[in-house]
């Protein structure tokens, strides 16, 4: 009976300890979250400020944009492609973007940024960010952004 009882208080400590030891692994560091909402908030100031170049300076030399929903849509790769883009968005119709964090996860030492924008005057509710962030020096910067 006393084997029993301490087989099955094992198993229940087991069986809490193992989600909980799971979710601290998908979690990411609160500095980090602090950073890369920087990231986002200084992106949407300088979107906002209709700045290409600021905005391309934001993703890695080989960055990558994927925009599904827009007309400006499609792949943009390399920070020189990506400020044409912007250019382009910002000369045919100027908008203001702003980001609302809801969700990281770690991805090895890179972070995925789940967002949901708002880009008035065009209703994007329900549009989603999905980031890949990197270290780059002291900085993060994107590498794959997908619009959707």
């Amino acid at each position: 009976m006393k084997v029993r009882l301490l087989l099955t208080l094992a198993g229940l400590a087991i069986g809490f300890a193992v989600p909980a030891l799971a979710q601290e692994q998908n979690t990411v560091d609160p500095e980090v979250r602090r950073q890369i909402e920087a990231v986002q908030m200084k992106f949407d100031e300088a979107f906002n400020k209709y700045d290409a170049a600021a905005c391309a300076a934001f993703f890695t030399q080989d960055g990558v944009e994927i925009i599904r929903t827009w007309s400006e849509g499609g792949l943009a790769s390399g920070q020189q492609a990506l400020e044409e883009r912007f250019a382009s968005v910002f000369a045919s119709t100027p908008r203001k973007l702003s980001h609302k964090l809801l969700q990281l996860y770690p991805v090895g030492n890179d972070v995925c940024a789940i967002s949901q924008i708002s880009l008035p005057p065009v209703d994007a509710t329900g549009h989603y960010v999905v980031t890949i962030f990197v270290r780059d020096a002291d900085d993060w910067k994107v590498r794959v952004s997908y619009v959707y």
